[in-house]
């Protein structure tokens, strides 16, 4: 098992983990080939786009932690992304 597939593993536990790090879900977006746009003007926002998706996700940071809700919608970007190719890796 590869470190991406042990990392998405373990952010796709439940409850999911309190204590994600942001560079974690970063690591794991830029895996599946999603493109970070970095925050402007103070935002904590962080925003990753994929080009065989639609929707747009944002990852909010704070003090280099993600919270629950956001390690999720980033754990179903990547689902719909794996269905989308035929459930194998990236």
């Amino acid at each position: 098992m590869s470190k991406i597939e042990k990392l998405f593993k373990k952010l796709s536990r439940r409850p999911t983990p309190a204590d994600v790090l942001f560079d974690e879900v970063d690591k794991l977006l830029k895996a599946y080939n999603f493109k970070l746009r970095q925050p402007t003007g103070g935002s904590s926002h962080y925003t990753y786009t994929h080009h065989d998706l639609p929707d747009i996700l944002t990852i909010a940071k704070n003090k280099n932690k993600v919270r629950a809700v956001y390690v999720r919608s980033a754990i179903k970007s990547i689902e719909k992304l794996l269905e989308l190719h035929g459930g194998g890796e990236k």
